[in-house]
């Protein structure tokens, strides 16, 4: 259900586009990694205003706006040498009423030759009065054809005659975080659709255009300079001066006419560059639907399917492994080489051109693995709080988590027939003790004692059956089967001897004959989970637990530690043991032979 769960809401997150910031974030950095290995076409330049040329062209023609009259001459004198196009990605939306000689140079220049292009502006709000009549084709634009019924906002060239309009939009939309990333083909509005500035150069060229309204653009070269540039101040010298040495460089070239001046404020966030002028994102626009080499990005279904697969190995992955410590590697194994592969797999694919966006599954993918680990680590912990609580009682805490870590604390493992070591071990006298004294003083004196005597039994890999009254039951062999199993519960009876005589060290005078017998039998008995919906005990059923017992209580008169011949047998090669004598025991015909050990 989980994994059900995670699939539906990684398919609504890569629809909504949850992650998209994460995916453009990870695309930027993988584009400038990859930004200096494509070469930028050598046949697009850019004739560049910058701070250099507003500058030094003072002189000439004053603060900007220049007269139009400037860019007459240069194009004119750029025209000698035969460009492929040129097009200047600045608008001449107004006439030059204090220039109108300047204005109407331009124009006449202009009906000299067809390769010039000019920008125009698509605007957001449309307002009928203000509004521009569209063009009824737009192969028309230089015959300056209008459409009187269809209109929409446009900011167009009215500097120049609409004859010599060749036009495209120049609108700059950027994505949610503010970086633009696409280029538009071309812009619906009404039933037309507009086309950019970079889709008519291209036409220029006969290239074939894209079939989708926009591209992911595919930046190359420099992050401050993608293609050639030269300051416009230079070329218009070496326009005036006649100097063919630099102009000839412009034959059969697109040339792009824009401002870089950091006061004419036509600056462009983009993933290579933050203030990057806008005419390189047209020349790299241009660029790329000339050579037809934009990114073509992949659907989110192809997020949804390589997410999907992910996040199913992952269940698998949990399904499969019992242990939660082999979950949460195989986890871990899964997250990183998915990252480490996707990073690798989608640069591989930006190399061919193809955009996949691997952010969104990768981080679909790890917070799926975290909740995975969530939600199988509190159902862990609560297996643990279980079975610590269930079993806590009986074994050492330690012993508890290796046998659930195995999967060995089910009724199925627990309940079995096998051969054990059962000790008991009672206090003399305990009758007297507890009438001579109070409930608290008895019960404080039990608790002190037991405590200790309890972690020599876990200490020993013994089990804690229970506590009758003030005798103490313990068995080994079960749940974990031992082959020391009389050695351990020996080893167990001695140093419970010691633990009381150092007990006794620090009671007061009255309380000295405070002693212990214990009674060791091995032997074949059921262990097993006893009890019932409210409350289950793991416990030991059988003859030899009775025999124990029986054994517990002959060793009054005789000695602290008394175990059956079977006990010695299995020990014999740790201990020494010291015959004690045979003796009738009650429900057996045949006496039991006991002895004492002792430390070698």
């Amino acid at each position: 259900m989980l994994t059900l769960g995670l699939l539906l809401i990684s398919c609504v997150a890569l629809y909504q586009q949850w992650f998209l910031r994460a995916d453009f974030y990870l695309f930027d950095r993988q584009q400038q990694v990859l930004l200096t290995s494509k070469p930028a076409d050598q046949q697009i330049v850019i004739i560049a205003i910058d701070d250099v040329s507003l500058e030094q062209m003072m002189q000439v023609a004053g603060r900007w706006v220049w007269p139009r009259s400037v860019h007459a001459e240069l194009i004119e004198g750029l025209q000698a040498f035969a460009p492929q196009a040129i097009a200047f990605d600045i608008l001449f939306s107004e006439k030059d009423i204090y220039r109108p000689d300047a204005d109407s140079y331009l124009n006449e220049v202009l009906s000299d030759y067809t390769n010039v292009f000019f920008s125009m502006l698509v605007l957001s709000s449309t307002h009928i009065e203000s509004a521009a009549p569209l063009l009824t084709n737009w192969q028309d634009l230089s015959k300056g054809k209008l459409h009187s019924q269809a209109q929409s906002s446009l900011l167009l060239p009215f500097a120049i005659e609409p004859e010599y309009w060749r036009l495209g939009s120049i609108n700059y939309r950027a994505e949610l975080d503010g970086v633009g990333r696409y280029y538009d083909i071309y812009q619906q509005t009404s039933d037309w659709k507009i086309p950019s500035l970079a889709t008519v150069l291209a036409l220029n060229h006969l290239t074939e255009l894209p079939k989708q309204s926009r591209v992911l653009l595919n930046w190359r070269g420099a992050q401050q300079q993608p293609y050639q540039t030269y300051s416009y101040v230079d070329i218009y010298r070496a326009v005036v001066e006649q100097n063919s040495d630099i102009l000839q460089q412009f034959s059969g070239k697109t040339v792009l006419i824009g401002a870089t001046a950091a006061g004419l404020y036509d600056a462009r966030t983009t993933p290579i560059n933050h203030n990057l002028p806008g005419v390189y994102m047209l020349a790299t626009a241009l660029d790329n639907i000339k050579h037809q080499d934009y990114y073509r990005q992949m659907s989110w279904q192809a997020q949804m399917i390589l997410a999907s697969l992910l996040i199913m190995l992952i269940g698998l992955c949990f399904y499969f492994f019992e242990h939660y410590s082999h979950q949460l590697f195989s986890l871990l194994m899964i997250i990183s080489g998915s990252w480490l592969a996707g990073g690798y797999f989608s640069i591989h694919l930006l190399q061919k051109n193809q955009a996949f966006f691997i952010a969104s599954p990768l981080l679909i993918i790890t917070l799926s693995g975290v909740l995975f680990a969530f939600v199988f680590g509190y159902v862990e912990f609560l297996q643990r709080r279980q079975a610590l609580s269930m079993f806590g009682r009986f074994l050492d805490p330690k012993v508890v988590l290796n046998l659930l870590s195995e999967g060995k604390l089910d009724a199925g493992f627990l309940n079995q027939k096998t051969s054990l070591t059962i000790l008991f071990s009672d206090i003399r006298g305990f009758t007297q003790l507890s009438e001579q004294h109070s409930a608290n003083q008895v019960l404080k004196l039990l608790n002190d004692y037991f405590s200790s005597q309890v972690e020599v039994i876990f200490s020993t890999n013994g089990t804690l059956d229970k506590f009758i009254g003030d005798c103490i039951m313990a068995f080994w062999g079960a749940p974990i089967a031992s082959t020391t199993q009389a050695t351990d519960a020996i080893s167990a009876a001695l140093m419970m001897q010691d633990n009381l005589l150092a007990f006794k060290r620090n009671l007061p005078e009255h309380l000295q004959d405070f002693d212990i017998g214990i009674g060791i039998h091995s032997g074949e008995a059921i262990a097993g989970l006893i009890g019932t919906a409210q409350r289950v005990d793991y416990t030991v059923i059988g003859d030899a637990v009775n025999l124990a017992s029986r054994i517990e209580g002959l060793t009054k008169g005789q000695c602290r530690i008394l175990v059956s011949e079977q006990t010695m047998l299995l020990a014999q090669q740790a201990y020494d043991f010291e015959e004690v004598g045979e003796f009738k025991v009650k429900g057996r015909q045949a006496g039991v032979k006991l002895y004492q050990p002792t430390r070698r």
